[in-house]
């Protein structure tokens, strides 16, 4: 039941979810409602976030990126659609959600994956899906290639996402510099489907389609 009434951050904040889910078709995450409205500090959001969803303006699922759900009361209009959704099953077995097979090689398929460098490598795809509001349902992180699978939104494109992934290198890279390389990390090109069944085969494809490693794969420049 909404009572309280806003302070005016709060409503900059309410006002920019709603326009960024209106526009993106998916909610903001903290860092971005944070940039949109001049603040630095996360928590600081995070307590307007709280202050909204005690007003009663919003429900959000606690350190889940993405959560956040704006609480309108329905128009009529929204009522006549559920309705007939309701009867003519518009919706029924419909997920709005995509999952993307992907699998993407080091560069010249070189073994570096390995150890202390492929758990961090684990850990930081888990921080950047969650950042953008995916989820890994599985991955598997060879020496030389990875492969993951992953539940994303209907709008972010295959191509989209293995970048953002392979991003998450990057911070990696920085923390193990003796096991990862300072230049090129991942190989050209990348395998996506969504269809599962075909994952490992286009995967296959992928590594024998990239250049045989040298000799001295496994030594740093």
């Amino acid at each position: 039941m909404r009572s309280r009434p806003l302070t005016d951050q709060q409503r900059n904040v309410l006002g920019f979810i709603e326009k960024f889910s209106l526009e993106q078709h998916f909610p903001p995450t903290l860092r971005e409602i944070g940039q949109a409205i001049g603040l630095t500090n996360v928590n600081a959001v995070r307590g307007h976030l709280a202050a909204l969803e005690k007003k009663g303006y919003l429900t959000r699922v606690p350190d889940k990126a993405r959560s956040i759900q704006v609480v309108r009361s329905p128009s009529a209009v929204s009522r006549a659609k559920r309705t007939l959704h309701k009867v003519l099953r518009t919706d029924e077995d419909v997920l709005h959600r995509v999952v993307y097979g992907l699998a993407w090689t080091t560069h010249g398929r070189r073994p570096w994956l390995v150890g202390p460098a492929a758990q961090a490598m684990s850990e930081a795809l888990e921080r950047e899906a969650m950042e953008h509001g995916w989820t890994i349902l599985d991955k598997g992180i060879q020496a030389d290639h990875i492969v993951v699978l992953v539940l994303t939104w209907p709008n972010h494109s295959p191509a989209q996402t293995v970048r953002r992934l392979q991003s998450a290198g990057k911070a990696v890279r920085r923390r193990h510099p003796t096991d990862l390389p300072r230049e090129a990390l991942w190989g050209k090109g990348y395998a996506v489907t969504t269809d599962l069944d075909l994952l490992d085969e286009l995967a296959d494809k992928l590594l024998a389609g990239q250049p045989a490693p040298p000799d001295d794969a496994g030594e740093r420049a």
